[in-house]
């Protein structure tokens, strides 16, 4: 069974919804910089079939990877050339990257590295790619490079 099925089951959603983000990851093992949290997953994933997404992804790398003797950034590069060819199978479409530079407004504690746009036809097609076996073997690469990361759907607006 997929995660996408598990957590659109709505007792699941609901048992989910009753803890807090802290005490999901921590009973998980999850660390919510890295991997996420469940019950936001549970909440994306109640919203599919509700058109395009774009999701914005803010990363701050490592300063060494935990797997090599380069840069997060340098070895990030790697994970990205690996998921690219996914990320298209799967009917996204990176839309834009770039270093990210001066931090203007908010805590700068919190300093991101770069941020990059993919937009998708729908929640479903990025649910579909994290439960795509070939992106599970690769997942090592991305968390061994960030020191922590942010995932943020923007639903498509009209501007017209």
């Amino acid at each position: 069974m997929k995660i996408s099925q598990i957590l659109s089951f709505k007792p699941i959603r609901f048992i989910l919804s009753a803890f807090s983000t802290e005490t999901l990851n921590h009973l998980t093992g999850l660390d919510p910089w890295v991997d996420g949290n469940l019950a936001e997953f549970s909440t994306f994933s109640g919203n599919v079939g509700t058109g395009p997404v774009t999701m914005l992804h803010l990363l701050k790398f490592r300063e060494l990877s935990l797997d090599g003797d380069a840069t997060g950034a340098e070895q990030f590069a790697l994970y990205g050339d690996a998921v690219n060819p996914l990320i298209q199978a799967h009917g996204g479409e990176m839309m834009f990257l770039a270093e990210a530079g001066e931090h203007l407004i908010g805590d700068t504690n919190y300093d991101w590295d770069a941020v990059v746009l993919v937009k998708w036809p729908d929640r479903q097609n990025l649910l579909d790619l994290v439960n795509d076996e070939a992106y599970k073997a690769i997942g090592h690469l991305r968390k061994n490079r960030l020191e922590r990361a942010m995932l943020i759907a923007l639903d498509v607006q009209q501007t017209d």
